[in-house]
């Protein structure tokens, strides 16, 4: 049997989707595709906190560590850690996340590595089983300093705690 996380029920697990859905992960992906221009992806230079500060609770920033070694987070929003219930900068991405989650969580980083493109993820929180009524959706973005690898990712992750009402950040309308 398949684990929940693979699962293509989004009652009960998490599916890739064409494109972010949330206002706030919409307004990042813009962001994200008008600093890119005709590029693959924009550099983490690019990438102006001041441009989306109403976006800033909800972002996450991982760096592309060498091969084998672990996506480390740089930043994290305070939305995301109030519902993590820590700061986890500075650590693994997979830091106490369940063993098949944590699985996942690498497959989607390095997907993006690999690919060159996006991913968008919606479903149920089930790697924070204490949560795992909450839906989130996520959007993973890759970024290059030199134009051809992908050295960080950035991240947008919103949490809808009463299913069918997204959580707006300040200053985006939808």
């Amino acid at each position: 049997m398949s684990s929940p996380y693979e699962s293509g029920d989004p009652a009960i697990a998490a599916v890739f989707i064409d494109a972010p859905r949330s206002p706030v992960l919409r307004t990042l992906f813009d962001y994200w595709t008008a600093k890119r221009g005709p590029r693959l992806f924009p550099s983490r230079a690019e990438i102006n906190p001041a441009d989306i500060k109403p976006l800033l609770a909800d972002v996450m920033l991982w760096s592309v560590e060498a091969s084998g070694d672990p996506f480390l987070i740089r930043l994290v929003g305070d939305n995301i850690v109030r519902f993590v219930g820590a700061d986890n900068r500075g650590r693994p991405a997979t830091e106490s996340m369940p063993p098949d989650a944590a699985r996942m969580m690498i497959e989607i980083l390095s997907q993006v590595v690999e690919t060159k493109t996006p991913r968008f993820r919606f479903g149920k929180a089930l790697w924070k089983p204490e949560k795992s009524y909450c839906d989130f959706e996520a959007c993973f973005l890759p970024l290059s300093a030199d134009g051809q690898n992908v050295n960080m990712i950035l991240g947008g992750l919103k949490f809808d705690f009463e299913s069918g009402r997204p959580i707006r950040a300040k200053g985006v309308e939808g």
